[in-house]
């Protein structure tokens, strides 16, 4: 049985730098099958994608490591949520409404199952290691940036060969690019979720212990993570451009002006203008490439004025929520307390925390919410007493992710984005742990 185990973590370790290439793959086959059958994909309307069902077959997997490994922490947390969405699909059949997809249901519950068990695995893993705290994070660090220079170099030659998706195709016509990534949030939030810890990376590497060749892939990795999310130009792209980049300006003058380090500022600035130099590249190939990005910019501003405030903040997600809300509030008690179901809704949310509650009830919330809680204020607790710059940009990273949740997000629920939010908690969790090989989830 040990000797499974040891596999079986092998093999999500590797998984970590396999990850980046499903969504690559999985995008490209969907324009495939669009362009084979002239037809968009929610037309064709396939029930599975190649990247689904590999993910599915990876959390068989993590339960099978969790059942061998008899995580009983894991298994007290995960069962309850299991009962909750049983119940909740009860009040579909007790108390139906107009429609119910167990599906559409089943699929969604496993998305984020797929998530939250990602927390107490890779935790395992981390644990089982034989490596130091220090030497284990370096580790990690490395795996964050191969991950983003794989996302955001595939973006950047889709954008060069003018190739791939535009972000946006509405009623203000195509704005932004993402390559070939089918879902716009979901790339986002990976770009969002890691960028800070990636340019951190940058700026504090020790010179003297790397070679040319990895200096400038560690300046071209933020660097171009930050291009991309310019090139994908939604609000939440530029907020997290924003965030980052203020954030740890904020942080480098600090390290300045207090303890004469200068060396964070000044790496800050070469992945500026490394940034300048890459999106200079891109208008080589687009002479509207900074036009593009002005214009996606700016539109947030003109939808404010024309459509009014929240439909440019929410866009268009209040309809949404106010449907599943009045679905909610006229479900009775037993809704209330167990959700009206992802399966009863013809539109998702997108917005992760109301989704948990209306889908699930405040019962389902309490028990789905509370791992991504706990994790949570249990690292700002620690950070407000020990405010490291790792830990600055950790703390950065989570709090576009808590915004993300309320305002625009599809993290919880996507297999995506959700794997590496968990993935950044516990990196948060493995900074202020004194002994990580036997603290616990």
């Amino acid at each position: 049985m040990q000797k499974v185990t040891n596999k079986l973590e092998e093999f999500f370790w590797l998984f970590l730098f396999i990850n980046p290439f499903l969504d690559i793959g999985n995008g490209l086959f969907i324009m495939l099958i669009e362009n084979l059958y002239d037809r968009t994909w929610e037309q064709i309307n396939l029930a599975f994608t190649p990247s689904l069902l590999i993910r599915m077959t990876v959390l068989v997997l993590f339960g099978l490591y969790l059942l061998l490994s008899w995580d009983k922490r894991a298994l007290l947390t995960i069962v309850p949520i299991g009962v909750v969405w049983v119940l909740s699909v009860a009040g579909q059949i007790f108390w139906p409404m107009d429609q119910f997809s167990p599906f559409t249901d089943l699929q969604y519950i496993a998305r984020f199952g797929y998530n939250l068990v990602v927390l107490f695995v890779y935790w395992r893993v981390f644990q089982h290691k034989k490596l130091s705290r220090e030497r284990l994070l370096y580790q990690i660090n490395r795996v964050i940036t191969f991950t983003l220079a794989v996302l955001s170099t595939s973006i950047l030659v889709a954008y060069a060969a003018d190739m791939g998706y535009t972000t946006y195709a509405d009623r203000f016509g195509l704005r932004g690019t993402r390559g070939f990534f089918y879902s716009g949030n979901d790339i986002t939030a990976v770009l969002m979720v890691l960028l800070p810890v990636c340019i951190c990376t940058f700026l504090l590497l020790d010179r003297k212990k790397c070679g040319i060749v990895r200096y400038i892939y560690q300046v071209y990795t933020p660097a171009a993570t930050i291009a991309t999310l310019c090139l994908i130009g939604t609000k939440t792209a530029f907020a997290a451009v924003g965030v980052a980049g203020v954030g740890l300006l904020g942080y480098s003058l600090y390290l300045l002006i207090h303890k004469k380090q200068k060396m964070p500022l000044i790496r800050l600035v070469i992945v500026a203008l490394a940034c300048l130099i890459l999106l200079g590249i891109l208008a080589l190939f687009s002479g509207n490439l900074f036009a593009d990005i002005s214009s996606s910019l700016n539109n947030t501003g003109n939808i404010a004025r024309r459509e009014g405030v929240t439909t440019a903040l929410l866009s268009g997600r209040q309809n949404k929520l106010g449907s599943a809300f009045q679905d909610f509030r006229e479900g009775g008690v037993y809704k209330w307390l167990f959700g009206i179901t992802r399966g009863s809704q013809k539109a998702i949310i997108e917005m992760d925390v109301f989704e948990v509650l209306f889908y699930y009830g405040l019962v389902g919330a309490v028990f789905m919410l509370w791992p991504y809680l706990n994790l949570g204020f249990g690292f700002v607790l620690k950070f407000i007493k020990e405010r490291t710059m790792v830990a600055f940009a950790v703390f950065c990273s989570l709090s576009l992710c808590a915004f993300y949740l309320f305002m625009a997000g599809h993290i919880l629920f996507s297999v995506t984005s959700g794997f590496y939010f968990s993935f950044m908690l516990l990196y948060g969790k493995l900074l202020y742990s004194d002994n990580f090989k036997k603290e616990e989830i």
